[in-house]
């Protein structure tokens, strides 16, 4: 028949036995390119939740190295190392920062 899709028989707990929305038990292009579509979406968001917490975990990591040399338990003679590796620290984790925000607000001008 011309125009009909025939569906494809899956073994029973097949990767893509999920994607059988109907039920039927056969699974047709229409509901693999669905089923490819859903995937990319899922990736897609796993991707950004990821960045995003990249992003809390530096924003974080800032501030509490920003509080540390005024805890009491941190000695006068250290301060002068802890104050040459803030600059790098904050250079580093605010460019992660800046990049998921930049990252964020340019995809979602695209849209």
């Amino acid at each position: 028949m011309v125009g009909k899709t025939e569906g494809k028989r899956l073994a029973p707990g097949s990767f893509w036995d999920r994607f059988d929305t109907d039920g039927n038990g056969e699974i047709t292009d229409a509901e693999i390119a669905r089923g490819k579509e859903m995937l990319e979406l899922e990736l897609r968001e796993e991707k950004s939740d990821a960045q995003r917490k990249m992003a809390w975990v530096a924003m974080i990591s800032m501030c509490i190295f920003a509080v540390l040399p005024l805890m009491p338990f941190v000695p006068e003679t250290r301060l002068a190392t802890l104050a040459s590796l803030s600059d790098m620290l904050f250079l580093s984790q605010a460019s992660v920062v800046g990049m998921f925000f930049g990252a964020t607000a340019y995809m979602n001008k695209q849209k």
